[in-house]
Order: C-alpha cells, then sequence, then structure tokens
C-alpha cells in the first residue's frame, strides 16, 4: 500500500512533461541562485528543485517536506553531503537563505501568513522568494482550476504580507513562476 501510493506520488511529480517544463536547473538560475546562495525549497517532494540545486550552490540546500514518505524519498536519493532534510521550516535557522523556493505549494497552505512570516524569518536581508504555481485555467495537469491561485491572486496574496514582485515568467503551459523580495518598512 505505502509503495503504491510512493510510486504514484513519483509518477506525478516526477512526470517527464512536467520536469522539462519546470525545467529545475534554469528556473533556479533564472529566479537568481548562484554559486553559494542558500536555498530553501519548501514543500520539496521528491527533490527535483533540491537536487537540482546541488548542480549551482555548493552551500547548504534545505529541503523542506511534510510528508514522511517524501522525505523517505529524498533520503534515499541524497548522496550530497550540503542537502539537508527537514520536516519543518522552524528548523531552518533565522537570516540564513538567499533564495526560498514554494513550487506548487501556495495553494495548499491552509495559514499563508503564518508561512510567510517564516519566510521573512529565515530569508536574508536581500534574499528572495520565488512562487511556482500552476496557470489557474485549465491544463493537462495540476489540481482543479477552483483550488488553483492566478498570477494576480499570487501577487495580492504577497503583497498583504509585505512581499513585492520583482520579476516573472511562464514555465510551459501548465505553471508560472513569480520572484519576489520583501517590501521596505519605514
Amino acid at each position: 500500500m505505502i509503495l503504491g501510493r510512493i510510486k504514484t506520488m513519483l509518477n506525478k511529480l516526477e512526470n517527464p512533461e512536467r520536469v522539462t517544463e519546470l525545467n529545475p536547473k534554469e528556473t533556479l538560475i533564472k529566479i537568481g541562485l548562484s554559486g553559494h546562495d542558500v536555498l530553501c525549497d519548501i514543500g520539496a517532494g521528491t527533490g527535483i528543485f533540491t537536487y537540482a540545486a546541488a548542480g549551482i550552490t555548493a552551500d547548504t540546500i534545505y529541503a523542506i517536506e511534510i510528508s514522511e514518505a517524501m522525505r523517505e524519498i529524498l533520503h534515499l536519493k541524497n548522496n550530497i553531503p550540503n542537502v539537508r532534510i527537514e520536516d519543518s521550516v522552524q528548523k531552518v535557522p533565522t537570516d540564513s537563505c538567499d533564495v526560498v523556493l514554494l513550487c506548487t505549494v501556495l495553494h495548499e497552505l491552509d495559514n499563508i501568513p503564518a508561512m510567510m512570516q517564516e519566510i521573512k524569518r529565515i530569508m536574508k536581508h536581500n534574499g528572495v522568494l520565488a512562487i511556482i504555481e500552476f496557470h489557474k485555467e485549465v491544463t493537462p495537469m495540476g489540481p482543479p482550476v477552483e483550488r488553483r491561485i492566478s498570477e494576480r491572486e499570487t501577487v495580492e496574496t504577497l503583497s498583504i504580507n509585505e512581499f513585492v514582485k520583482i520579476k516573472g515568467h511562464k514555465l510551459g503551459g501548465n505553471f508560472y513562476c513569480l520572484v519576489f523580495k520583501q517590501a521596505k518598512v519605514y
């Protein structure tokens, strides 16, 4: 039963079409990840962004995953010394991350303000937050349209939580990527 569930998740999250569209290494570079940056991949899943980041940065990569089954997959794949697999963002040190990534996670959150507070806590002063989500329209993959968050809704949600959009781009026909910095508080 558990093995079957893990296989189903692997087939879904590592579907070649999905991985090609997300293009993890190139997307991380576009977001701004570079050689000595610390990344926090919140909702790391099977690690497609976590392990792509290992080919870019020599610094710490936090793979945060609440699902025990997904953490087991991450541990099985992990042979990289700078990858730290955790079950909670609270285990990431304060002011430690240059890049924080939520890939298809925002629409799943029950308490967005609490997560945004944790992200602000772990981000360095000039850090960035990248949000990848499904377009809010019918696409070949992804959750039902009513559960999705449009680009406009994402910008509004992040603005309410004191983040400003600095750039964005489409990732194939299914996804968009928006990058934010913390708003300056005067």
